[in-house]
């Protein structure tokens, strides 16, 4: 089952259960979805429904530090929820041991050794693991390993 169909199916469930706002979070990701669709004019394969959640998954937790700032515990209550749904969609996350391994293997295939490269290496790292690490994680994997090396 795609993960397409998972949303599909869990909004049918909370519809029947009447849980207001987990059809209205499903319902959001499945507008996103199709906008996206649209964009590419074609159906989409698992990994870009996962870069859609992704991106779902950024823009909520922006406006959580918002609401944080703000001290909007509704609204705080209901964005932690629709993240805590977009999660149970998304791929379990790499460690960060597992991430690091990469980057060290890569960095000595690609010859990569000053921060300078870190695009670069970004950009090879990020290509060979793919959806599942989280960016934020490789990002520091590669700057701690970079700077480890210079110095």
């Amino acid at each position: 089952m795609s993960i397409q169909e998972k949303i599909s199916e869990d909004l049918k469930t909370a519809m029947k259960a009447r849980q207001a706002d987990v059809v209205t979070a499903l319902r959001g990701l499945q507008s996103a979805l199709k906008n996206k669709q649209i964009e590419l004019q074609r159906e989409l394969e698992d990994s870009e429904v996962i870069d859609v959640l992704k991106s779902s998954s950024k823009q909520l937790k922006d406006a959580l530090q918002d609401f944080l700032k703000a001290e909007r515990k509704d609204l705080i209550e209901k964005t932690q929820t629709e993240l805590d749904l977009i999660a149970k969609f998304l791929p379990t996350p790499m460690e960060r041991t597992k991430i690091r391994e990469h980057v060290v293997k890569i960095a000595t295939d690609i010859g990569v050794t000053t921060v300078a490269d870190m695009g670069k290496l970004m950009g090879a790292v990020v290509k060979a693991i793919g959806a599942t690490a989280n960016g934020e994680d490789v990002r520091k994997e590669v700057d701690d390993f970079l700077k480890g090396k210079k110095e």
